[in-house]
């Protein structure tokens, strides 16, 4: 129908079909907005730590959304998909509890799942940004996307770090038995924090592995600002002059 009225000039397409061209035209294989989307609601759903069934299943919901996104931006390739839907069934198979796993373990393999996975999906979306046929928008676009990224990957190595070593992080009151979503508020919290080398001292790395980590995304967050900041207005200065 959409292909008829595009042919035939005397039918106008309607509004719908007008909204549809639109998102086609901005979301598609390789572009950020649905990403980007995925992650800022995420980070929200993050921040909320419900320990409800409902709570948690919201959790899982916008952990998948961003893979889902993540895949969506992979999808140019088919390779890339395959191996991509296979991190992502992996992902549902320990979230869900289909496969009868210690609840640590599971805890390892989900943060290593993601962490790859996303670190992957933050190659692609950087690529993107620093390449020079990109427009302005889906560069700007990527960039905020590709901070989130950022702080998602260190906040899965946080929690990493401490379902490894309990006690690699103090704070108050003390992270040990708390419920796996009020962990990952936590994480994403010092992990938001850390990047953006605010560091109000209420959650203190404790053991190596998490000073190191800690300071190599404080760094990381330095050094990202500074290089897409500079390589976005320099784009724009090229581009007006």
């Amino acid at each position: 129908m959409a292909d008829r009225q595009q042919d035939d000039p005397d039918i106008r397409p309607t509004r719908r079909h007008r909204t549809l061209r639109a998102v086609r035209a901005h979301v598609s294989p390789g572009s950020f907005p649905l990403l980007f989307a995925a992650t800022a609601v995420n980070y929200v759903l993050n921040g909320f730590a419900a320990p409800t069934m409902t709570g948690r299943a919201l959790l899982v919901a916008g952990h998948v959304a961003v893979l889902g996104a993540g895949l969506y931006v992979l999808s140019a390739s088919r390779m890339t998909v395959r191996v991509g839907v296979a991190l992502l069934a992996a992902y549902l198979g320990i979230a869900s509890g289909l496969w009868h796993l210690d609840p640590l373990m599971g805890r390892m393999l989900l943060d290593s799942f993601v962490t790859g996975f996303l670190l992957w999906v933050l190659g692609v979306v950087l690529r993107e940004v620093f390449r020079p046929s990109t427009s302005e928008s889906d560069a700007v676009v990527g960039a905020l996307t590709g901070f989130l990224l950022i702080l998602s990957v260190f906040m899965r190595l946080h929690g990493l770090i401490e379902a490894l070593s309990p006690g690699a992080y103090r704070a108050d009151p003390p992270l040990g038995g708390r419920p796996e979503a009020q962990l990952v508020a936590v994480f994403q919290y010092f992990s938001t924090i850390t990047l953006t080398t605010v560091g109000y001292g209420d959650i203190v790395p404790i053991s190596q592995a998490a000073r190191l980590v800690t300071g190599l995304q404080a760094i990381t967050g330095q050094i990202y600002l500074a290089v897409v900041v500079a390589t976005l207005v320099s784009r724009v200065a090229a581009r007006r002059d």
